[in-house]
């Protein structure tokens, strides 16, 4: 795993939009947006007998900021929410990402859970789902969530849909 001065040095975050800081073995991320997640996703969707070889997403609702004793932020109800954060990234061949939750969410009812960020995936602001089991208040642009990098041996980069 590691550490956030060769995060920083490998050039492994885009942070141009950053409101996170270097944690001790990750980068903290910001939440710039949360979504309200629709119905009606598709995975590998059929079309007669032939196999469609792309994910179609489900319906993303902006969720709306409110003013909460003068602090912007969003109001969230259980349930699952599409977020984005202010960072981005950009992964060589032998680099993999994970991003969790950090501990205020945790222990507030809250799980941040990422698929793998694999080799060669690029993005301007990374994202995953938040899963809410109590309701929060979240600030706009609060540290919410901490990437962590591993090194891996030179990979197939990646090039996919969502690149």
């Amino acid at each position: 795993m590691l550490n956030a001065q060769q995060i920083l040095d490998e050039g492994l975050l885009k942070l141009e939009h950053a409101q996170g800081k270097p944690a001790q073995v990750g980068f903290d991320l910001t939440l710039k947006q949360v979504n309200q997640i629709g119905n009606n996703g598709v995975i590998n969707k059929k079309i007669g007998k032939v196999l469609k070889d792309k994910t179609e997403l489900t319906a993303y609702t902006p969720y709306g900021l409110i003013n909460l004793d003068g602090v912007t932020g969003w109001l969230l109800y259980p349930g699952v929410y599409d977020i984005t954060f202010n960072e981005g990234c950009k992964l060589p061949n032998n680099r993999v990402a994970f991003i969790k939750q950090r501990s205020s969410l945790y222990r507030n009812g809250t799980i941040i859970n990422s698929p793998v960020f694999d080799p060669g995936f690029e993005t301007e602001f990374m994202g995953t789902l938040m899963y809410v089991h109590e309701t929060i208040f979240i600030e706009e642009n609060a540290r919410v969530a901490q990437i962590y990098f591993h090194e891996c041996q030179p990979a197939e980069l990646y090039n996919g849909q969502w690149q």
